[in-house]
């Protein structure tokens, strides 16, 4: 079995790490050399996006603080959620000879950063596509969630399958990526994102008219007929809107908000119930308005350890008086992956550190970083009488 760095623990943070790695006290570590770390950090500290930036900064300072480590130094700058503002921001870390920044946060705001070739950029996109060489998409990704799914999907052997999804160049990646990994779809719809329609489009494809017809059909049989057993079967249908079970035993719906929950409750409308068919979706962050919609129930979903994301986030709240916002702990993370590899290089980052074949476990959980792209091992958790229940 492959030993697992572990790089990052609320409270002790840090470096709780296996025999391939050295087993350093890092506080006998800190004046080792007299050498420095200095880290530069790109986000949106003023603008449209400042509330997600200032949250990513104070995640990292807290991670600087758990660090204890005053050869550590942070170089914030904030670039404005726009490509221009992250370029020049990156040419003065260039000229400070700074080799390692966190952030961008948004895919965007990469577009010149291919230009800085001195300097690692730990983004935070979710988006995996011509990603520059010098730059990692740290963020949540959709890989990763299909990889989650079809894991598990191999462990409940579901063999139906349906991919359903509105028209979007997100959904596009997102249903390349599932076909990539050898997610197999017995079949695949594309719905109207118009709510009035879709649940005429979630009817089409549960063939419920024709359910409910066959229910109608057998209960005029029924009603002509003396039998007792029929009578009995005759009590059954009439509790019942359809007659008949869907050919299909699981669905991943790949949409978000407000639109996945009409979704949902044209499933149930369309009297789909998800204690007979597995519902699964992506990109979720343990929205607790799902526990107040009864077609949420059942549905499933890869995320992060959800159990050290509560941690997190009362931490922070207790040091911030304030939530942090849902994806923070990844800048947390960040810091602690850099100064989990700076330490264990005797005081010096190399790139190579970070391309670890035995890859982390941070407190979003474990992940490795290959072809520039971090590799998320996820959970799936379901919605279960108003709680996140990890189901694998």
């Amino acid at each position: 079995m492959k030993k697992l760095l572990i790089f990052s623990i609320i409270t002790h943070l840090l470096l709780t790490i296996n025999s391939s790695a050295t087993n350093q006290n890092p506080d006998e570590a800190n004046n080792k050399n007299g050498k420095t770390l200095k880290i530069g950090v790109l986000l949106p500290l003023s603008g449209k996006y400042e509330d997600v930036g200032q949250s990513f900064l104070k995640a990292i300072q807290l991670a600087l603080h758990d660090i204890k480590n005053k050869n550590i130094t942070i170089y914030p700058k904030d670039n404005k959620g726009n490509a221009l503002d992250s370029y020049l921001a990156a040419k003065e870390f260039d000229e400070l000879g700074i080799e390692i920044v966190i952030g961008p946060i948004f895919y965007n705001n990469i577009e010149r950063l291919h230009e800085i070739k001195n300097i690692t950029f730990i983004s935070f996109t979710n988006n995996t596509q011509n990603i520059p060489e010098n730059v990692i998409a740290f963020g949540i990704n959709i890989e990763s969630q299909i990889y989650a799914l079809k894991k598990y999907f191999d462990e409940i052997k579901v063999s139906k399958t349906l991919l359903l999804s509105p028209e979007s160049e997100f959904i596009y990646q997102s249903e390349s990526v599932a076909k990539k990994d050898m997610l197999k779809f017995y079949r695949t719809y594309k719905y109207d994102v118009n709510p009035k329609k879709i649940t005429g489009n979630i009817e089409k494809i549960t063939k419920y008219r024709d359910r409910k017809k066959d229910l109608e059909r057998r209960i005029k049989i029924l009603e002509k007929s003396d039998l007792y057993k029929d009578q009995q079967e005759l009590k059954k249908l009439e509790q019942m809107h359809t007659l008949g079970k869907v050919n299909f035993d699981s669905v991943v719906i790949i949409d978000f908000g407000e639109r996945l929950k009409s979704v949902l409750t044209s499933f149930m409308f369309s009297d789909v119930s998800s204690n007979e068919v597995n519902f699964f979706t992506i990109n979720q962050w343990f929205d607790k308005s799902f526990f107040n919609e009864n077609a949420m129930q059942n549905l499933h979903f890869p995320s992060i350890n959800l159990k050290n994301l509560l941690k997190f986030n009362k931490r922070y709240l207790n040091s911030f008086d304030e939530k942090p916002n849902e994806v923070s702990i990844l800048a947390y993370d960040a810091l602690g992956l850099i100064y989990y590899c700076w330490i264990n290089n005797n005081n010096q980052f190399t790139l190579n550190q970070l391309y670890k074949k035995e890859g982390f476990k941070g407190l979003h959980g474990e992940f490795f970083i290959k072809n520039n792209i971090s590799h998320q091992k996820l959970k799936i958790y379901k919605v279960e009488e108003k709680k996140f229940v990890k189901v694998y």
